[in-house]
């Protein structure tokens, strides 16, 4: 019994540190702006010929790829985070009688 009860806890922890990396690598690569080469390059030329200089003119807006596949797995990947997270709270509070 207490191999199965660790087992699981080993499950749950590479459960909750995938789901807490994911969320890390989106927020950092949910960028609605890009600026891109050719944007950098004519605002160093536009620089150097003493032009006014507005970052609206080099700032390009991304596009937005969502689609009912991406929000179905993202309303998925809610569910399974809010059960994990009740999940551990419930073992994390009954842990002191695993013995």
């Amino acid at each position: 019994m207490k191999r199965v009860i660790s087992i699981f806890i080993v499950l749950f922890i590479i459960m909750f540190l995938s789901l807490y990396f994911s969320r890390y690598y989106y927020n950092i690569y949910d960028n609605k702006n890009v600026l891109t080469e050719e944007a950098i390059k004519k605002f160093e030329k536009d620089v150097s010929e003493g032009k006014e200089i507005n970052m609206n003119n080099y700032i390009i807006k991304d596009k937005n790829y969502n689609n009912k596949v991406c929000l179905i797995g993202l309303k998925i990947s809610n569910i399974i985070d809010s059960c994990f997270n009740k999940l551990l709270k419930y073992l994390v509070k009954h842990i002191d009688y695993v013995d």
